[in-house]
């Protein structure tokens, strides 16, 4: 497959996506599969923040953020049910919060690598620019951790690399490459034996934060969206 003959079209999820949603969603996570009713609740609470991806009219990739209250230079560990409502946003998104949070990105096996994970970050940073968040978070799975667990610790384990330079952890590595960094590491994060119930809190910081009023923001945010893919070659 050719990734740069894709066209691919991004969007904000509608209530009249559930179905493609769900689906793509028990495609992927088969282990922790979201319901219909968390996939309504997320948009219904913070429509901008649950994006699409399409590929010939086929959602082939989802977004799904939300705005939150944190003090990252105390905070404590979380679960991702802690810091999602459960997954459905209610009582866990703040509209004036400080963070843009990620608690889905969601990408069909068929179009792996072809940047549609990158082109919905795009729509984050087009959401956070406008609301002047100090930085985009997210709650990675380690999913080769437990075939190192007997010989390094998880403190260890994240930090490792390959011969080239990149992080040895795929889903660590993929999110590096689009500029975040670990925080914290994050015991009992959700139940997944691949990362032995792991997450680590990455965290990519927002470089227009306090730059400028707001409609100089909009006007960036307006670019990322439009242009940003051009710019990272996706």
């Amino acid at each position: 497959m050719d990734k740069k003959r894709i066209k691919v079209i991004r969007r904000q999820a509608t209530l009249d996506d559930i179905d493609a949603i769900y689906k793509l969603d028990q495609e992927v996570w088969t282990e922790f599969p979201g319901t219909r009713e968390m996939f309504a609740s997320r948009i219904e609470t913070f429509p901008e923040g649950n994006v699409v991806a399409e590929v010939n009219g086929q959602i082939v990739g989802y977004l799904c953020m939300e705005i939150v209250k944190l003090e990252l230079d105390h905070q404590k560990p979380f679960t991702w049910t802690e810091i999602t409502d459960n997954g459905y946003l209610k009582n866990s998104h703040k509209a004036n919060g400080n963070y843009e949070y990620g608690l889905a990105l969601t990408v069909s096996p068929n179009y792996q690598n072809c940047g549609i994970a990158t082109r919905l970050f795009l729509s984050a940073w087009e959401i956070g620019v406008r609301a002047n968040i100090i930085a985009c978070l997210l709650g990675s799975r380690i999913p080769d951790y437990y075939k190192y667990k007997d010989k390094y610790s998880p403190e260890e384990y994240i930090n490792l690399r390959r011969e080239d330079g990149k992080l040895l952890d795929p889903e660590l590595r993929l999110y590096e490459r689009d500029g975040f960094k670990a925080v914290m590491l994050l015991p009992n994060y959700i139940q997944d034996p691949q990362s032995c119930d792991y997450g680590v809190l990455m965290k990519q910081g927002n470089p227009f934060y306090n730059r400028g009023p707001q409609f100089f923001r909009n006007f960036l945010a307006s670019i990322i969206s439009r242009w940003g893919h051009k710019f990272l070659g996706v």
